[in-house]
């Protein structure tokens, strides 16, 4: 059965630990990350991850986000950009496929040299997922 464009429960099949990140800024002595985890028995697909800053000098567009499992990073999509409410943007990553149990690490940096008086947060939010590959 597929289930496309699932809208998972707060506590679903997907945790992403932490949901809000403080981001270090500045020289950049230290990265932000976070985690994406398949807390379930079975294979999920096309884990769509939506990336927001609260911060109005840091721009989302201006962050490198990395996966740090290199052997399976063709599995990634980052990047997409889109207009979040208020005119704030927001970046997607998806994850094509996370296996039962799987942790997908992440980490942000080079998001502005500017050091803010408050640090900017990342907010980290699963927007849906699928329970088949998708169509080739």
């Amino acid at each position: 059965m597929s289930v496309r464009n699932r809208e998972p429960p707060s506590r679903g099949p997907i945790t992403i630990s932490p949901t809000s990140v403080a981001l270090e800024a500045g020289n950049w002595q230290a990265a932000s990350s976070f985690n994406v985890k398949n807390d379930t028995g079975q294979i999920l697909y096309q884990i769509r991850v939506k990336l927001t800053i609260d911060h109005p000098h840091i721009r989302i567009q201006d962050c490198t986000i990395e996966p740090q499992n290199p052997t399976d990073a063709p599995q990634t999509e980052i990047g997409q950009i889109g207009e979040e409410s208020e005119g704030k943007k927001a970046m997607y990553l998806v994850i094509k496929r996370l296996n039962p149990g799987e942790i997908w690490h992440f980490t942000i940096t080079k998001c502005s040299p500017y050091i803010p008086s408050t640090k900017p947060i990342l907010y980290a939010t699963i927007l849906s997922f699928d329970e088949e590959p998708a169509p080739a």
